[in-house]
């Protein structure tokens, strides 16, 4: 069991992008007009994500080591609110 764990964590390490880098487009009215559309409610949520953004922009790219921590039970829009991060950021999205 710890054997496929650890196979399954470094088939998926090995699976990502490294050193492939993107230009991220830090509009705050695109990723407000971005979450809005693909999300109704959520303003707790939205709001932080474009606090994000707005640091982001201020300093000319995501700070290192930032990480926005999505959490809840399944089904509550986690996913489709990275899917919404990734296209108001320009960047591709890998789940």
């Amino acid at each position: 069991s710890e054997f496929n764990v650890t196979r399954n964590y470094l088939e998926w390490l090995t699976s990502l992008p490294w050193g492939l880098h993107s230009n991220e487009n830090f509009s705050i009215r695109r990723a407000e007009r971005v979450l809005d559309r693909d999300h109704y409610g959520l303003e707790d949520v939205k709001n932080r994500i474009l606090e994000f953004i707005a640091v982001g922009k201020r300093l000319g790219a995501v700070p290192q080591g930032k990480i926005v921590c999505l959490m809840g039970p399944p089904g509550v829009g986690k996913t489709s609110i990275g899917k919404s991060i990734a296209e108001a950021l320009g960047r591709e999205f890998y789940r």
